[in-house]
């Protein structure tokens, strides 16, 4: 027992030496190893995973500190201190400037667009988001760190010695408490690569450059040289809406039992829409659909999807201003082909800056803004939009806000436990916030000559008829993950105009589609000819082949998939 208080007293007689001599150094390298991401966890209501990581960041530094101790010379620690102070005090600095401004750690998608901007693009953001008062704040910011790392304040603050010891013993007994609470309860947060702000630099930095080197490579083979072969385009306005996992079964519009498109199906019963209730998509994920949706290859093509012609590609040849509003990634693997899409674009605009790993749950509601803008400077001849929603892609409760929290486990009519339950419910309330957006987006339009397309790149399944399943995959799929819905609506003004047009859409509601002759329907619409356009691929045409096989991964959809229920 004496042995036992001996020791006690000598370790607490050595931290309080510690904390003497190198207090301010502690809290300095805590604070700008734990405030960003604490503020970030809390910010996501994170509460007890913020506390235990603040206060294993704490034991962290004191170890390290008591590392620094065992150096023989002062000078030596002095150096090393600043070695590691100084690193990480830029990059907390710089994290902070984007917790701050975006409310967003820093990821791949900000490393990727600082290692991209050139200097007018650099000017632009300083000036926009920094400028004379975000210099001085940072100018603050550093000063205050030094003074304090210099002129330790707390020297001159005398306390008893049963008091300092009572500190010491707290805090030590707290960290060591939750630095176990953590490793063994936060085991998926502990060992992410990227707790600390100098690791998500690195991993981020690291992932940036193969993703800018994957983009580039892949850009340079993409083929823009259109030849329009006709083009009596006259059309004001097309708006391309992308949706994003949106399994049409899960929509009351197409017989779901549960009112989650109240709007929709509003617009229905006016008249105002043309719903196509026999559509699906030719893969399951993205990059797959849209290497396929946007362009002339097919599931019959014998090239690569970035051989052939794309559909702003010959937009732009066709004399329209081409827009690219997006609110999902503007980097990385998933994002790299939307990405050629809105570079090849007149216009692009994404509301986050982020890589595909990452997911700070945007609503697709901060799109508006970005759309208000684009039509407030469109231009007077023609406009083609593409506006890229996060739609129902996973996770679900981060695509609504909490107003739009309809729907809960008690209202799922499906024999699966009550957890998953909860997330049927989640995706159900992501998809009537959706029916909010794309009804929104289309009374932006309402009074100007308009066409508005709304097609998701793919569906997803989410535990339908008791499968012990829930998201999107290409190998074994389900006739969920490719059922989407496809929709049309048309303002007054294009009604008027376009009568013909307006009966093509509605005659062929239902017909069998797939969405990889997507840019052949859309350039039928708008009266665009190229030596690719085959009218038997356009599902408004007259000449549309309904006998074509629709080949997903291999199976025949109408054979194999549709009634595999």
């Amino acid at each position: 027992m004496l042995l036992n208080k001996g020791f006690i007293g000598k370790l607490t007689g050595y931290l309080q030496r510690i904390f003497d001599e190198h207090f301010m150094f502690i809290m300095i390298l805590f604070i700008i190893n734990s405030l960003t991401t604490a503020w970030s966890l809390f910010d996501e209501d994170k509460i007890d995973v913020a506390i235990g990581y603040i206060f294993s960041v704490w034991l962290g530094s004191l170890i390290i500190t008591c590392l620094i101790d065992l150096l023989p010379k002062r000078f030596l620690q002095k150096i090393v201190k600043t070695v590691l102070v100084i690193p990480i005090g830029l990059i907390f600095i710089g994290e902070f400037f984007t917790m701050y401004c975006y409310k967003a750690l820093i990821g791949t998608g900000i490393i990727n667009s600082a290692l991209e901007t050139n200097m007018r693009e650099a000017t632009e953001f300083f000036s926009m988001y920094i400028g004379f008062s975000g210099v001085a704040s940072i100018i603050v910011l550093i000063a205050l760190i030094v003074g304090l790392y210099k002129y330790n304040p707390l020297k001159k603050i005398t306390l008893k010695q049963k008091t300092k010891s009572g500190i010491v013993c707290t805090l030590m007994v707290l960290s060591v408490f939750y630095t176990i609470r953590m490793f063994t309860v936060y085991t998926d947060f502990i060992w992410d690569d990227e707790v600390l702000p100098v690791q998500r630099v690195y991993a981020s930095t690291s992932v940036a450059v193969r993703n800018m080197q994957a983009y580039r490579e892949l850009s340079s083979q993409v083929n823009s040289k259109v030849e329009l072969t006709e083009n009596k385009s006259e059309i004001k306005n097309i708006v391309f809406i992308l949706g994003e996992s949106t399994n049409r079964n899960h929509m009351h519009l197409y017989g779901y039992y549960l009112p989650n498109t109240p709007n929709l199906d509003a617009l229905n019963e006016k008249g105002e829409i043309s719903v196509f209730r026999d559509v699906v998509s030719p893969h399951s994920t993205t990059i797959a659909v849209l290497s396929k949706l946007f362009t002339f290859c097919n599931r019959e093509s014998d090239q690569e999807w970035y051989h052939y012609n794309n559909l702003i590609d010959v937009m732009n040849a066709a004399g329209y201003k081409t827009y690219w509003l997006s609110n999902q990634e503007t980097s990385g693997v998933w994002g790299n082909v939307a990405q050629i899409y809105a570079a090849h674009s007149d216009v692009s605009a994404f509301t986050r800056i982020r890589d595909s790993r990452e997911d700070y749950g945007i609503v697709d509601g901060e799109l508006f803004p970005l759309i208000d803008d684009a039509i407030a400077n469109r231009s007077e001849d023609k406009n083609f939009y593409v506006v890229h929603l996060m739609g129902g892609h996973g996770l679900y409760y981060n695509r609504f806000p909490y107003s739009f929290s309809k729907f809960s486990k008690d209202d799922i009519n499906l024999p699966i436990t009550d957890g998953k339950k909860e997330i049927v419910a989640q995706y159900d309330n992501a998809l009537y916030y959706n029916d909010y957006i794309v009804s929104s987006i289309i009374d932006k339009f309402r009074d100007s000559e308009t066409l508005v397309i709304y097609v998701p790149d793919h569906g997803e399944a989410v535990y339908d008829e008791g499968e012990d399943m829930s998201g999107h995959i290409e190998e074994n799929p389900t006739h969920h993950m490719i059922e989407i819905p496809v929709i049309m609506w048309a303002s007054e003004k294009f009604r008027a105009k376009y009568p013909e047009k307006w009966e093509q859409i509605k005659k062929a509601a239902d017909r069998p589609y797939m969405t990889d002759d997507m840019i052949h329907t859309v350039m039928d619409l708008a009266d665009i000819k190229t030596a690719e356009f085959d009218p038997t691929r356009s599902i408004v045409n007259d000449k549309f082949n309904e006998q074509r096989p629709r080949i997903f991964d291999g199976m025949d959809y109408d054979a194999e998939i549709k009634n595999k229920r």
